[in-house]
This record gives structure tokens, sequence and C-alpha cells, in this order.
């Protein structure tokens, strides 16, 4: 009695599984093109992030690059007022004094660098 009824519904059944199938296939093929489309999306809007951010990127960078370039230029200045003074403070200990000159400079740029 089973066996006459499932062969009745089999036809049916096997008709609705290709259906099943053929949907299946056209929701993979909608699904690979919306991931293509959002992939490109994607990259376009990276593509336009990129573009709108290098300009402030490059700002930035060029006032770290100024502020840098007045750092080693006042190291540089206050060396030499140091040797200055230290040349004009006399001769018996010009070493000595070059010496300390030197050091407060390189401590003085130190701490310019480090701001």
């Amino acid at each position: 009695m089973f066996h006459r009824r499932s062969s009745e519904f089999e036809p049916r059944i096997s008709a609705i599984t290709d259906h099943l199938g053929a949907i299946r296939k056209e929701l993979g093929a909608i699904g690979d093109s919306a991931g293509q489309s959002a992939s490109a999306g994607a990259s376009d809007a990276m593509d336009q992030i990129a573009k709108a951010i290098q300009p402030v990127l490059q700002e930035i960078e060029d006032r770290f690059s100024a502020g840098r370039r007045r750092a080693v230029d006042q190291v540089a200045n206050l060396g030499n007022q140091a040797l200055r003074l230290g040349s004009e403070a006399g001769s018996q200990h010009s070493f000595a004094i070059i010496g300390v000159a030197l050091s407060v400079g390189f401590l003085i740029g130190i701490a310019i660098c480090r701001r």
C-alpha cells in the first residue's frame, strides 16, 4: 500500500528536486555577481579614501620634516654658541670647555627632538 503511493509521488518529488537544484544554481549565480559587484565597489571606495587622505598625510609629513629641520638648526646654533663662549672663556682649559659645550648642545638637541 505504501509502495504504490511512493511511486505516485516519485515524479513529483523528482520535479521538485530539479526545480530546487535550478533555484540553487540561480541563487549561486546571483550571489557570485553580487559578491563581485561588492568587491569592485569596496575597491573603488578604498581608492577614493586613499586619494582623499593622501594630501592630509603629506601635510603632516611636511610639518614634521619642517619641525625636525628647525630643531636641528637650533641645536647647531646652540652648539656654535657654546663653542664660541668656550673659546672666549680661556685657553687653559679649552678642551674641557669644548667638551662641556658640546655636551650641553647635545643634551639640548635631544630635549628639542623629543618634543
